[in-house]
């Protein structure tokens, strides 16, 4: 493995969000054209009674596409979705009651690595995982794959390129983070700036911090952050991302919770730095994942090893840009 994974505490974190992709922006809804396509060709060769495992599941959206395949085209399938994190679908019912039909189909375990399941042998007809797969030890989850396929039985992965639009986003939003902590330390900024000032909640006491040199100093220096910041958000492909949501945030304090006691705003600063943390290694974790062309092979070369029969090895585009590897294969019949 490229560098240390996330933790299952720490999926756990990410997941009870209640997102359905990792992304911030501006791939939060990868699951229709090229992607539903690519899903629909595999749910399609299934028979009825089917028994579907989607690894590494998040918040179920592959196992999702698969039981509303079924529904759709009048089949049965017994979709199970499995994670290293601790998922809560039951959370997610409530935010997403459309759902609600399609997700009391699924069972979902959490707290289960895809390197030892603790599936039957020889009992699944097929494995999905999107974007999920590359993290696992892949030696493991290779064997672990061959083991639960029934004869016959395939698997269909979607994951991460080293060159696609997704990891240029996750390395920006790297970069971005880095800019902001690192070379303005505007977290640290505007809580100092929140100590001399976030007591004044009345006109009369904010006039008079317009006499307070100390104010005025920390607010040119925030605002002054504030421009860098912004002007280097320009130098991304996405200008509205990282920056465009996180930097909004933090400034709530002098918005709409300006009311706010001290000690609440500077929560709220600690909050957001935890969620500036937290996106930091979310992203690193995602572009240390990401295969490239050799790495790829040799994952392939991994699954042909144990004995798998490669159906099929491309690369998927969504909208016109690079999104990942895609990955067909099958347990031999014999």
């Amino acid at each position: 493995m490229k560098q240390q994974r996330l933790t299952s505490d720490q999926w756990s974190q990410f997941w009870s969000r209640d997102s359905i992709t990792t992304f911030v922006r501006p791939f939060n809804g990868n699951y229709d054209r090229e992607f539903a396509d690519f899903w629909s060709a595999q749910f399609a060769r299934l028979a009825d009674g089917a028994r579907v495992v989607d690894l590494a599941t998040g918040n179920g959206a592959i196992a999702l596409l698969a039981q509303q395949f079924a529904v759709e085209h009048g089949r049965t399938f017994a979709v199970l979705g499995i994670d290293y994190a601790q998922i809560d679908p039951a959370r997610m019912l409530a935010a997403h009651e459309n759902l609600r039909p399609l997700l009391e189909a699924i069972e979902f375990c959490g707290g289960v690595r895809m390197e030892a399941s603790e599936l039957a042998d020889a009992s699944v007809d097929l494995l999905t995982s999107q974007y999920g797969f590359e993290y696992a030890d892949t030696d493991a989850a290779v064997a672990e794959a061959r083991r639960v396929l029934k004869r016959g039985g395939r698997m269909a992965l979607i994951l991460h390129h080293d060159a696609s639009i997704v990891v240029e986003h996750a390395r920006e939003g790297l970069d971005q983070v880095q800019f902001c902590l690192q070379k303005e330390e505007i977290d640290k900024r505007v809580a100092a700036l929140v100590k001399v000032i976030g007591g004044a909640t009345t006109p009369e006491q904010r006039r008079a911090l317009k006499t307070n040199r100390k104010a005025e100093s920390l607010r040119k220096k925030v605002n002054a952050s504030l421009t860098r910041i912004k002007r280097r958000s320009r130098e991304y492909t996405d200008p509205e991302g990282f920056m465009g949501v996180m930097v909004p945030n933090l400034l709530k304090i002098f918005g709409e919770h300006k009311d706010a006691s001290v000690a609440q705003k500077l929560k709220h600063v600690r909050d957001v730095r935890a969620a500036f943390d937290a996106y930091r290694e979310r992203m690193a974790d995602l572009a240390g994942a990401a295969l490239s062309p050799a790495e790829f092979d040799v994952l392939v070369d991994k699954f042909e090893a144990a004995g798998f029969v490669v159906e099929k090895r491309d690369s998927l585009n969504y909208k016109g840009s690079l999104m990942g590897w895609t990955l067909e294969l099958e347990k031999p019949a014999a």
